[in-house]
């Protein structure tokens, strides 16, 4: 009996072994459990808030979490910043970062726009809600990205932005509507540059982090090609770019295509840069910064707390 339970427990002990040798796979891009946020947390410096709401076809589901400073609002009203992948901005979000907007005798109003799931994005309504959409002869064409979601809704979430979500921020608090701020990182970057490129009234600054440029062949490359860059005179703007070597396990996304009768479009990345540059010409108020040390994922971080820099000043 005694010899028994010895080997038994080896056997324990060697299929513990094993599990403990077995790596734990990284969860997928996105798909990182939010857990405790600055919103689960009482603060000195702001008062937050929730609300669900659904998109107009009942396929998306959003929440919304807006942070009003407790600080009293300005005579004109609270700046505000919308904040793209609300779930990864406020998980994103330090108490430190609070009390820095407080002291900063600016405190913006705070609009996490996110998705009803316990992770970091909704990987497949991001995909439609954040990517152009592309036209051929004047008809929609189907997109999808290269994981087969349906792309192209960006016009769709920027009208209920404009029409449902904004209306419900100021029916809550202040705020100063020539001081109205955007910012998104990767597609979401992507979408605050189709928003200047096609809305520039929108918002009054825009904060684009490591934009995915390189969507549905370069489709924000047409898009800045055909933009008027005076229509973004007096507007504030700032790029940031995260230029570190890519992994070289991690595939390259699709990079544009020539289209028929166009002259082909290079690397999307390498020209954010001349976007920069053009719109600096065009009249906006332009910052432009690359980051050498930082990948891809980094830049969220860094470009938020650019973002939330920009929101306090006057």
């Amino acid at each position: 009996m005694i010899r028994l339970s010895i080997l038994s427990l080896c056997s324990v002990l060697g299929a513990a072994s094993v599990y403990a040798q077995t790596p734990v796979a990284e969860p997928a891009p996105g798909m990182q459990l939010v857990g405790e946020t600055v919103m689960d947390r009482p603060s000195s410096w702001y008062q937050f808030e929730r609300h669900m709401l659904d998109s107009a076809d009942g396929k998306r589901h959003y929440r919304i979490d807006i942070s009003i400073p407790r600080a009293p609002a300005p005579a004109g009203g609270y700046p505000v910043l919308y904040m793209l992948d609300g779930n990864a901005a406020m998980a994103t979000l330090q108490d430190d970062d609070l009390a820095k907007l407080a002291n900063s005798g600016h405190p913006p109003v705070l609009v996490a726009i996110g998705y009803d799931v316990p992770t970091r994005n909704d990987v497949v309504s991001r995909a439609f809600d954040y990517t152009p959409p592309t036209y051929e002869n004047g008809q929609r064409v189907h997109q999808e990205d290269d994981r087969g979601r349906a792309g192209g809704g960006a016009d769709i979430f920027l009208d209920y932005i404009q029409s449902v979500i904004q209306p419900l921020v100021k029916s809550r608090t202040a705020v100063n509507s020539r001081k109205e701020m955007l910012w998104g990182h990767s597609y979401g970057g992507l979408f605050t540059l189709h928003t200047l490129f096609t809305r520039p009234a929108a918002f009054a600054r825009y904060v684009a982090g490591d934009p995915s440029a390189w969507w549905n062949d370069g489709v924000l490359v047409r898009e800045w090609q055909a933009f008027d860059a005076k229509q973004a005179a007096g507007k504030a703007v700032a790029v940031f770019v995260g230029t570190k070597p890519r992994d070289p396990n991690r595939p390259m996304p699709n990079l544009p295509r020539a289209k028929p009768g166009q002259a082909p479009v290079e690397n999307p990345r390498a020209i954010i840069g001349d976007m920069a540059e053009g719109l600096r010409q065009g009249g906006a108020n332009v910052t432009y910064e690359t980051f050498p040390q930082h990948g891809h994922g980094e830049m969220i971080r860094v470009s938020l707390e650019r973002a939330l820099d920009i929101a306090t000043q006057p």
